[in-house]
């Protein structure tokens, strides 16, 4: 449907519907002329009228766009002052708009004015709290030097206080054990004199059960102690036997009287019915992937009669793998038999 978006072309005329379409014969050449002239003009203006209306009616078929229609031209001029309403209330909001536009950059323009302002304040604060925090770090600094040279003063005197107390202390410490061992030495040197004088010697030197790997104990009464003599003990273990062409001084003494102290010795030296050994290497292999680890086991030979397996797993030594070991670092019994478990550091475990 085509729409007429302008109103058809007005053209005035003094003719109407009533005039005739042959005037009457003019009574005057020019005014004949004038009528002629005036009639194909009007002639004219009819075709293109026609023309037009033909037009519109050939390319529109509904009559209601017919901009020869008064109510076509009405409704045609209330759709145009709808639309300059419109246009108004748009020009009307786009004005506002402006208005609005214009009130937010004169508010934005006001903060970022005030926003400079307060930068400056606010750069000139941090300028004078640098300057500020400056001035009172170089007097912290400046009192902590103070501070650390009267630190390092104190602790030197301190320190050279406690050498000089330390080494009197160290000093006095000398004179005592010197005093000391004076006293003991005058002590033993008594004691062997009195021992001597009263002639006191072991007896009845017995040998008893292996209590280690390659250790015995021995017992013996010390005889000829005087009743009156309240220093037993000491002459005990101050009184030496000859075992195995050696002479060996107690472990420990049992006092049960004047006539009845008894001397222990524990001897391992030539002792070949005490000394178990290991036999059966057995490689257990890695402890687990990747432990670095590995297990080995020996099993324990000739442990002597009423010997504690324990203390002979725990003391006979071994020897494996270009390492040397005191004794098992774990000792279990199994069928009736004593077994002694290592485990060792092995790269090729890792």
């Amino acid at each position: 449907m085509r729409r007429y978006d302008n109103p058809p072309p007005y053209y005035p005329t003094s003719s109407s519907e009533a005039d005739p379409l042959m005037p009457s014969k003019p009574s005057h050449p020019n005014q004949s002329l004038k009528s002629h002239i005036k009639t194909a003009v009007i002639a004219v203006i009819v075709t293109a009228a026609i023309a037009i209306a033909v037009s519109a009616s050939v390319a529109s078929p509904n009559p209601c766009n017919n901009p020869l229609d008064p109510d076509v031209r009405h409704r045609i001029r209330k759709e145009w002052d709808t639309e300059l309403r419109h246009h108004q209330e748009e020009v009307v909001k786009r004005t506002d708009t402006q208005t609005r536009w214009r009130l937010e950059d004169d508010e934005r323009t006001h903060l970022r004015e005030q926003w400079g302002t307060e930068m400056e304040e606010h750069n000139r604060e941090v300028e004078e709290k640098q300057r500020r925090d400056k001035e009172e770090e170089k007097r912290v600094r400046e009192q902590w030097g103070r501070d650390m040279a009267e630190h390092e003063k104190e602790v030197e005197e301190r320190r050279r206080s406690e050498e000089q107390e330390r080494t009197r202390l160290r000093k006095e410490w000398e004179r005592d054990v010197e005093e000391h061992e004076r006293k003991v030495e005058e002590r033993r040197k008594h004691e062997e004199e009195e021992r001597l004088r009263l002639n006191m010697f072991w007896t009845d030197l017995e040998s008893h059960t292996c209590t280690s790997y390659a250790t015995r104990e021995y017992t013996a009464r010390l005889v000829n102690v005087p009743s009156y003599y309240n220093r037993r003990v000491e002459a005990c273990m101050a009184t030496p036997v000859q075992i195995h062409g050696a002479e060996y001084t107690p472990k420990w003494c049992e006092d049960h009287g004047p006539n009845n102290v008894i001397g222990h010795w524990e001897v391992d030296q030539h002792e070949p019915d005490c000394a178990s050994y290991w036999s059966w290497y057995k490689d257990f292999g890695c402890v687990s992937p990747g432990s670095g680890q590995r297990r080995i086991e020996h099993y324990l030979e000739n442990i002597p009669s009423g010997g504690d397996w324990r203390e002979f797993c725990a003391t006979t030594p071994a020897s494996f793998r270009g390492m040397h070991f005191t004794g098992a670092e774990f000792c279990f019994q199994k069928n009736f038999g004593t077994y002694g478990h290592w485990v060792v550091d092995d790269e090729s475990c890792n």
